[in-house]
């Protein structure tokens, strides 16, 4: 390290275009990342950003179907996590947000049969939170936080 140079901790961004596309990469440029990798001594975090009932190309998908849309919702999850060698088990925290606190049962009951599908014991912590989601035709938007092994194979 040079000199005034800071030392930093190694990160990176996680993406998964083949369902994904960057923020970056809208018509209407929206500056984050998909996800940040961040590794630490013996292991990685995950920080997941806000994803929702989003397509390849940037587009909302499922207009007005909680359900659908939380299904495309973690499937997204799921992808970006897979990019890099995670699954749902590595899941420590998700915070959700709806659009409107009626549709909490529908999205509960979507949860809870994807966390079954996935065998999730324990299931990670979370948050529910009602909240403006930036498109008005999106109903949910998940974030995400997991850990692996610094080790793990890709």
């Amino acid at each position: 390290m040079g000199a005034g140079e800071r030392a930093r901790i190694k990160k990176a961004p996680i993406e998964n275009k083949t369902v994904l596309c960057e923020a970056y990469d809208y018509s209407k440029k929206v500056s984050f990342s998909r996800g940040m990798r961040v590794e630490l001594d013996n292991c990685v975090m995950l920080f997941i950003s806000g994803t929702a009932s989003v397509n390849e190309a940037g587009k909302g998908v499922h207009p007005g179907d909680i359900r659908a849309q939380t299904r495309r919702t973690f499937h997204n999850i799921t992808k970006l996590l897979e990019s890099e060698a995670a699954d749902w088990h590595d899941v420590i925290r998700t915070t959700c947000y709806l659009a409107d606190f009626r549709y909490y049962d529908q999205f509960n009951e979507a949860r809870n049969a994807f966390y079954a599908e996935q065998q999730l014991n324990p299931l990670p912590a979370s948050t529910c939170i009602e909240a403006r989601i930036c498109w008005p035709e999106l109903l949910v938007e998940i974030e995400a936080i997991a850990m692996i092994p610094k080790d793990r194979p890709a």
